[in-house]
């Protein structure tokens, strides 16, 4: 286990932020990538919603191993009336290919 170097309590080793204080554990900045698309790929899908997700999908913007939800970007937009577009566009931003989960992408 690791712990807060600020309050020294115990925090799951993959913890960001230590949950006693607030104080953030890791160096890392909040916004990751791996490529440098993320902006680019964020624009793509708050504009264009399910389009910006196929463009995405069918150019050198997909990220490595991931391919974009663009069916879910289409019917959860009508069922959500807008909102899983809107949330899925900002977490473009926090992309990590090395997470095993990324809002609006599946593993390929």
């Amino acid at each position: 286990m690791a712990y807060c170097s600020k309050c020294g309590k115990e925090v799951h080793p993959d913890a960001e932020i230590c949950v006693n204080c607030g104080c953030r554990i890791k160096n890392e900045p909040i916004i990751s990538s791996d490529d440098g698309k993320n902006a680019i790929r964020f624009l793509l899908t708050f504009f264009l919603g399910f389009i910006g997700s196929f463009i995405i999908n069918h150019t050198g913007l997909k990220p490595a191993g991931w391919k974009s939800r663009t069916c879910a970007y289409f019917f959860l937009s009508i069922i959500t009336f807008g909102i899983y577009p809107l949330v899925a566009s900002i977490c473009n931003f926090t992309f990590d290919g090395n997470k095993s989960s990324n809002i609006g992408y599946f593993k390929a």
